[in-house]
């Protein structure tokens, strides 16, 4: 019987060897052979289903543009969304490198609800961001993360693309997302939320309208606490005053996405937020334009890379390296990576693949959308770039998965 480290070896190499062949490659490994494991892109006729329309100062349309690095605030004239005259409370960009670039995501707030379509989902948002995506390779990694995290339940914000025009020029290709915020203290009946920054720094803190002083310093404390234990306990121990702070298997879950998608960047990329239902802390996931990242990108010194043979793609936050570290706790990881991988079935990944790309195709169809490439990251997109890209990830994601599916079957075994 193979050992459960050989086998591990054995995975790596094969991935590694996936970031770089082409796409197809795969597709003659023994693990591709059933037809049903196929991809089949096709445009399947839907239409853009969100249009945004906003009319600014040519001073502002240009200071937006050429401003880099730093946040401002757009006085919209008009602003018109899925056909409905909206007035605008908040526009301004936001961001963080993607302020270096012409096409700017937005922060949006109006003074009442607009709607918004994806399929089957329509949503009313009074506060939303634009994101641009213009580091987003041909618009996809966050539709597929959004989408694979869904069938998983591990997301639950709203998302669609749709079209901004801004003084009836295409912008380009965007996508409609609910703010983390609003949707923790608004349809969870959350009392605070904190965005994690680095060195598990609260980066930001929103309070609910009735949580006071008192509430904010409690909540922030149970924060604090989920790092103060860390040298303190370990084990079972660990786990189960964790489990009273936090919900540490879907944080765990969470880490496991983030691995098998190799995530380039997530230590600061998450929202806690309290469950009133249980009183402790739950998480949102957000940001997922660097996916399947050879080595992680996180952090000033980038000392995120863990141990070459531990299923997590970064340890670059107190806990996730103490859940690396530790025995027990990263056997209750394992078990949860193994539940996501099986929750990743071949179709739930056919199913999300082949949705972003029907969804992305009436946008690439047009080629005064389509040519705002030119501004963003990745300057080549076409639809044929964007179906073998789609192809390999695709492919990449189902080998991937069955290795570690059988690695952890080893484990078990060995």
């Amino acid at each position: 019987m193979i050992s459960a480290v050989l086998y591990l070896r054995l995975c790596l190499c094969m991935l590694i060897l996936l970031m770089v062949l082409p796409a197809g490659y795969a597709s003659g490994y023994q693990l591709m052979q059933s037809e049903n494991d196929k991809l089949n892109l096709e445009d399947t006729g839907i239409e853009i289903e969100n249009y945004i329309s906003l009319h600014i100062s040519e001073s502002d349309y240009y200071n937006m543009r050429a401003t880099s690095g730093q946040k401002i605030m757009v006085d919209a004239e008009l602003l018109i969304i899925n056909g409905d005259t909206l007035k605008p409370e908040i526009i301004e960009t936001r961001g963080q490198t993607t302020l270096n670039f012409i096409r700017k995501s937005l922060s949006v707030k109006l003074e009442s609800k607009a709607s918004f379509k994806h399929g089957e989902r329509s949503e009313k948002l009074k506060r939303f961001f634009l994101l641009s995506l213009s580091m987003d390779r041909y618009y996809t990694h966050n539709r597929l993360a959004f989408g694979m995290m869904e069938e998983c339940r591990l997301f639950g914000l709203f998302y669609s693309f749709c079209e901004l025009k801004i003084n009836r020029k295409s912008e380009g290709i965007y996508m409609v997302v609910e703010r983390p915020d609003d949707w923790a203290l608004g349809k969870m009946n959350s009392p605070l939320v904190i965005r994690r920054g680095y060195n598990n720094r609260m980066e930001k803190i929103i309070a609910g309208k009735e949580t006071d002083r008192t509430g904010i310093k409690k909540y922030s404390e149970y924060y604090k606490q989920i790092y103060n234990c860390l040298n303190k306990q370990r084990g079972e121990e660990l786990y189960k005053n964790l489990s009273g702070l936090l919900d540490v298997n879907l944080y765990m879950k969470w880490m496991a996405f983030n691995f098998i998608i190799r995530n380039g960047d997530y230590t600061d990329e998450v929202y806690f937020y309290v469950d009133p239902v249980v009183n402790k802390f739950r998480i949102i996931p957000w940001d997922y334009d660097d996916l399947f990242a050879v080595t992680p990108h996180e952090g000033a010194g980038r000392s995120g890379k863990p141990d070459s043979y531990s299923l997590i793609f970064s340890t670059e936050d107190l806990l996730d390296k103490k859940i690396a570290s530790d025995k027990y706790l990263y056997q209750v990881y394992l078990g949860e990576l193994r539940t996501l991988l099986k929750e990743l079935s071949t179709d739930v990944l056919k199913r999300v693949f082949q949705s972003t790309y029907s969804e992305l195709c009436p946008f690439y169809s047009r080629s005064e959308i389509i040519g705002n490439t030119k501004s963003d990251l990745y300057k080549d997109a076409n639809r044929e770039k964007l179906k073998e890209d789609l192809s390999r990830m695709y492919e990449q994601l189902i080998i991937s998965r069955d290795l570690y599916l059988n690695y952890l079957k080893a484990k078990t075994e060995d």
